[in-house]
This record gives C-alpha cells, sequence and structure tokens, in this order.
C-alpha cells in the first residue's frame, strides 16, 4: 500500500522541530531539502494543528509544547507559546512592543517579544534568553512585588549574599525597594528605573533607550511572569501610556493566565 507522500513529508518536519532551540527557515530547508513555500505551506499547517509554533522574538519555528508525546515542556517555552498570540494582539492595539519574561535564577529571563513587529530598533543583546535586573526592571519590580513572601525572601537572601554589580542596583537593593514595592503593589504595575540603561552595566556604560512599565501575569496568588510595554525614552510618554494602554496590558495578562488554567 503506498504512503501519503504530503503526510510523510508533514512528518519529516515535526520530526526536525525542536522545543528548546528554534530553527529558521532556512535551517529547515536545508535539512529537509524541501522547497520553500512547500516548507512553509507544512509549517503553517502544523501551527494551525497546534503541533508547531514560531516564535515572534526570534522568528524561529519550535515544535509545539503541548504535544502529549513530546518531553514535559519547559514552563518558560509553554508560557511563550499561550503568550505570543496575545502578544502581537497588544502590539497592534498599543502600536508599542511588548516583552514576557519569567524568573529564573535571581533575575528576569526574556521568553518571548513582539519587537520584531514593531518599527523599533533592537539591540543585538536584546535576544531570547536575555537575562534582565531584578531591581531596575520593570518587569524584575512587577515579579518581586506580586510573588509569593517566601520567593520574596529567597531573592533577598540571595542579593545580601551576593550584591548586586550594577552601582544602581546595589543602592535600590539596600535603600529603596521596599518602597518601591508597596508604590508597585498600590498602583497595580511597575515603572522602570530612571537610571537603568537595560544592561548589567551602569547607564554610563550601557543606555538602550527605552522607558517601560509592566504588569504580572497571575492567577490567583501564583505568578507566572511578567508582560512589558517599551518605548523610546526621550518621548517621555509614561503617563499617556499608563492612561492609554494600562488596561490593555492587564486584559492581556488575564487573557494568557485563563489560557494556562484551560
Amino acid at each position: 500500500m503506498k504512503s501519503i507522500r504530503a503526510l510523510e513529508r508533514g512528518l519529516d518536519v515535526l520530526r526536525l522541530l525542536r522545543q528548546d532551540q528554534g530553527q529558521s527557515l532556512q535551517q529547515l530547508h536545508d535539512a529537509s531539502d524541501l522547497p520553500k513555500p512547500t516548507l512553509l505551506r507544512i509549517l503553517h499547517t502544523l501551527e494551525q494543528a497546534g503541533l508547531a509554533w514560531r516564535a515572534i522574538g526570534d522568528g524561529q519555528w519550535r515544535r509545539g509544547v503541548s504535544l502529549p508525546s513530546a518531553p514535559p515542556p519547559q514552563a518558560a517555552l509553554r508560557l511563550a507559546e499561550i503568550a505570543a498570540p496575545h502578544l502581537t494582539a497588544l502590539q497592534r492595539k498599543a502600536v508599542w512592543p511588548s516583552d514576557l519574561l519569567v524568573y529564573r535564577d535571581h533575575a528576569m529571563e526574556l521568553a518571548e517579544s513582539s519587537r520584531r513587529l514593531s518599527g523599533l530598533s533592537m539591540n543585538p543583546r536584546y535576544h531570547l534568553g536575555y537575562r534582565v535586573d531584578l531591581f531596575l526592571s520593570a518587569p524584575g519590580r512587577a515579579w518581586l512585588a506580586f510573588c509569593s513572601p517566601a520567593q520574596r525572601e529567597e531573592v533577598m537572601a540571595h542579593y545580601r549574599a551576593h550584591p548586586p554589580t550594577n552601582p544602581r542596583s546595589a543602592v535600590v537593593f539596600k535603600r529603596e525597594i521596599e518602597a518601591i514595592l508597596e508604590e508597585t503593589r498600590h498602583q497595580g504595575y511597575a515603572v522602570r528605573d530612571p537610571l537603568f540603561g537595560g544592561g548589567e552595566e551602569d547607564i554610563s556604560e550601557f543606555d538602550d533607550g527605552f522607558d517601560a512599565i509592566a504588569v504580572p501575569v497571575l492567577s490567583g496568588e501564583e505568578i507566572h511572569g511578567c508582560i512589558n510595554l517599551v518605548w523610546p525614552r526621550r518621548y517621555e510618554l509614561r503617563a499617556k501610556v499608563v492612561e492609554a494602554h494600562l488596561a490593555d496590558m492587564r486584559a492581556t495578562a488575564r487573557a494568557i493566565a485563563e489560557a494556562i488554567d484551560a
């Protein structure tokens, strides 16, 4: 009995996809020898079936983490796959791009981003997996404000033993963080420190030129991650962004949380 050639091709492409390491169309083309138009049709078919997805942060294809035959998915990958369409929708509404960041090993880690969809130039260092300061970034402050007391104390204990290397971060940790977190909980969103340049270095050494606000992705009292909205700091738009888009950000965070719970 003859096999179904189109199905064989689809299964071959599915076998090439990985969960943890994305692959570009060119990489898949080189590995499969399929024409790119054919390969794209297969990938979009797999995507519609929930068997593959394309990260908006790096534009690369990955195997769907909900596949029952796949290894247990990493929480960050699952969250990124769920969040991607919601971040896309938020970017279309707000124009400015947003990121999804998750907590890992005493920093926030970039899990997904819609910056590629916007007209903003991306600094080469800001890739999926990029790690961001907890005490100066908006997502870091949002996570610290809304995580459990046990999680927060574990972070504080770590940095009491290993003080932050960024000078501004060290000052915030030692003198200002409690007041910042209290204000964040009161207003329901976090803001980026004005002296944060986006990297581990002092802002005098590296400055990406952005400002940001962030909200947590919460299921009950459990925090899965945080989403932000970023824009060029020179425009001084924070008050307008809060007024125009904070409700959209909160709705996006709720939608992601509901999808996780479902």
